[in-house]
């Protein structure tokens, strides 16, 4: 489908942003927690997809790339707010108004979900430390101990899966890694 909205097929276009315009609505919502400057920055985001979609850069999920543009949208629109004062007001009242965490539940399922598809394409052994460290929060060493290996190799796993992870959300978005490092970091001791 990339490759057709790529040569500029509206029909491709129009299909992807049917199917993909609600989820990203909700994900910059879980961010802005205002429903009009949501819907501003979603049509943003699609707009500009389509406007530069000569210029898209080799990507395998387009979708995980639309879930980066849309968080970094969503925080330079944070960024200005904390400067400017009327939309600071407008997203903390609409914050307030809103506490959906059944949306935000929904949206963090199908990030995790794109997550652990990337992580099933690493050897077993490595899916299972990397599960054993980020789901079951076990340290290095208690992972060391219960598949009787050592630290280190628990820790050369656990980069692999991490490089993996990297590797896949740059190639389809060649932009920071926050999310995933920030979800690592210090599950694992």
């Amino acid at each position: 489908m990339l490759a057709r909205i790529r040569e500029g097929d509206e029909a491709a276009f129009s299909l992807f942003y049917e199917q993909h315009w609600t989820v990203i609505h909700r994900f910059v919502m879980k961010y802005l927690k205002c429903q009009d400057l949501s819907n501003d920055v979603t049509q943003d985001i699609f707009v500009r997809l389509w406007e530069g979609r000569a210029d898209l850069p080799e990507i395998s999920s387009l979708k995980s790339y639309l879930f980066i543009v849309a968080r970094n949208a969503a925080f330079n629109v944070l960024k200005k707010a904390s400067v400017h004062e009327n939309l600071k007001e407008k997203i903390i009242l609409a914050a307030v108004a809103s506490c959906n965490t059944t949306e935000d539940d929904l949206l963090s399922v199908e990030y995790l979900d794109h997550l652990k598809r990337v992580v099933k394409t690493l050897p077993v052994q490595t899916q299972k430390i990397f599960s054993l460290c980020r789901e079951e929060e076990k340290s290095y060493q208690e992972v060391s101990q219960m598949l009787g290996i050592s630290k280190d190799a628990v820790k050369k796993h656990m980069v692999r899966s991490m490089k993996l992870l990297r590797l896949s959300i740059q190639n389809g978005l060649h932009m920071l890694l926050s999310l995933v490092i920030a979800l690592a970091t210090g599950v694992c001791k």
